[in-house]
């Protein structure tokens, strides 16, 4: 059975739209300034997020669900602040310090940094 979208959008460039998404395909998309957008229930495959600027990404959120990561490319500001608000979890101390590595520490102390002054 197929899923019933409440919208579809395919191959478009969205990066200019400011719209919150709720159940809907958004299949090889492109968006950009995230800040305070909702994708709630999305399918998002093959779907890009460009977004470079850390305060592009402040009170966006995101279904957490396959169907929102599936063959999406992030751009590398979004994987790095995705992978730090794991970091600054507790427990998972080994894993967590293996994020250090990935996202670098000097950039990693910058982003946190950033982080804590936007919020």
């Amino acid at each position: 059975m197929l899923r019933a979208f409440a919208e579809q959008h395919i191959d478009e460039d969205l990066t200019k739209t400011t719209a919150d998404f709720d159940n809907a395909l958004l299949f090889n998309c492109k968006f950009d300034n995230l800040r305070g957008r909702t994708f709630k229930n999305c399918d998002l495959n093959h779907s890009e997020f460009l977004t470079d600027k850390l305060e592009d990404l402040l009170d966006f959120t995101l279904t957490l669900n396959c169907g929102s990561f599936e063959n999406v490319r992030l751009s590398e500001m979004v994987f790095d602040v995705l992978l730090l608000l794991i970091y600054k979890t507790k427990g998972n101390d080994s894993k967590r310090k293996k994020i250090l590595s990935v996202v670098g520490t000097a950039r990693a102390r910058e982003l946190l940094y950033q982080l804590e002054n936007l919020e």
